[in-house]
């Protein structure tokens, strides 16, 4: 009974997936980049809110000896998250515009 109703959860599932990706039309190159564009730009405001978060607690309390290394590190390893998310965010945005203007004509 239960195998019974789990495949009738798979076919409605489907059905559901298939009609939203049609009805947004989601599997056009315009709407995947501005997929990927809305979740880099979420991601990249999470990593800036964390780094903020991180420089706030790091340096309102005045460090000394053992933690200007991590604090060295922590700044290291946030520009190199914040540059590749920005990188990303950056092209995912000019492949939304470059495909929205194609896709009118």
């Amino acid at each position: 009974m239960w195998r019974r109703w789990i495949e009738i959860l798979n076919i409605e599932f489907y059905w559901w997936k298939k009609d939203i990706i049609r009805r947004f039309r989601l599997d056009t190159p315009a709407c995947i980049s501005g997929i990927l564009l809305l979740s880099s730009a979420i991601i990249l405001l999470v990593i800036l809110g964390n780094g903020a978060a991180k420089i706030f607690r790091d340096f309102v309390p005045w460090i000394s000896g053992r933690q200007i290394g991590e604090v060295y590190w922590q700044s290291i390893s946030f520009g190199i998250k914040a540059a590749l998310t920005f990188m990303i965010f950056s092209g995912s945005l000019i492949a939304f515009i470059f495909f929205k203007i194609i896709g009118r004509r």
